[in-house]
């Protein structure tokens, strides 16, 4: 005989209140999802890479993902120096609960298109923020999988491809100059690197390839230390240190350089077809690379 009221199983008792628990968490993402600002957010986030890059940067389509997640197609990166950049697609999610706090915390993936092997192709990396209007510390990190540099660097490149991390902070992002202050280190490493052949006033750089290069860079408050800047290849290798610093737009940037360059025979004919100084293959010679990027002096 049953007897009234009923007695519940402690199983029950436990996973009742477990239940409306996560039923009303998943009302709660749904909600979320269907009135958060995205449009706002998004046009904030292209307005904010077009200041900090000083590149215009088009995307033809976006839309929304799960859970907080903006994902824009068929992007277009534009600027004097870099030509036009097409990108597949960029993705990025929202952090919820540090949205709660008021902080701003995005993972982001950027992928190159015309990639074929899985992984290939991409930059993936995340983007911290005390605050939603950006106003404190900010910090950025990623990291580069087998980028096409052909893709990116056309037509100074035509074939060659790089891996590496980067991260930067910032203590404050306003400001007309934010993007060059902060601090930040970068380390790349380039496989099978051909340049073509560059024209620089009256005279011109012969094309070049490089087996590896590897490079690593320290920065803080727009000036950059060149801790490691080393290659090799049929050409010869190279050997530089120094110092950058970091001017808008970017091609202004001021080097001050010492190269070592052990020429090899490849570059020996190269130099002679180009009417240059004869180099003899194996000998060293080192030079000062100083002023603009897009001007550099050479001083022996």
């Amino acid at each position: 005989m049953m007897t009234w009221p009923f007695t519940l199983p402690e199983t029950l008792k436990l996973k009742g209140p477990l239940g409306w628990g996560l039923a009303s968490l998943a009302c709660f993402i749904v909600f979320l999802f269907l009135t958060f600002p995205y449009g706002p957010l998004q046009n904030r986030l292209l307005t904010e890479v077009n200041r900090a890059s000083g590149w215009e940067v088009r995307a033809a389509d976006w839309s929304v993902g799960l859970p907080m997640a903006i994902e824009w197609r068929d992007v277009v990166l534009a600027g004097p120096t870099i030509g036009v950049i097409p990108v597949e697609a960029v993705r990025t999610t929202i952090g919820v609960f540090q949205a709660f706090l008021g902080k701003l915390v995005i993972d982001y993936a950027v992928q190159l298109p015309g990639v074929a092997q899985a992984g290939s192709g991409r930059a993936t990396g995340s983007l911290t923020a005390a605050s939603w209007s950006l106003l404190g510390p900010v910090a950025v990190k990623g990291h580069l999988q087998q980028m096409d540099l052909a893709t990116v660097l056309k037509p100074y490149v035509s074939r060659g491809t790089v891996q590496g991390d980067f991260m930067h902070r910032w203590d404050s992002a306003q400001g007309a100059y934010a993007a060059l202050k902060g601090e930040g280190t970068v380390k790349v490493e380039i496989k099978d690197l051909v340049v073509e052949r560059i024209a620089t006033g009256a005279a011109s750089i012969p094309s070049l390839t490089f087996g590896l290069i590897q490079a690593a860079l320290a920065c803080h408050d727009g000036a950059c230390d060149v801790t490691e800047l080393k290659g090799d290849g049929v050409d010869g290798s190279f050997t530089a240190q120094g110092r950058m610093m970091l001017r808008q737009p970017l091609q202004q940037s001021l080097l001050d350089l010492t190269v070592t360059v052990i020429p090899g025979a490849g570059f020996a004919q190269k130099a002679a077809s180009l009417s240059l100084p004869p180099f003899q293959p194996g000998t060293p010679l080192t030079f000062k690379l100083v002023g603009p990027i897009i001007t550099a002096r050479v001083a022996l």
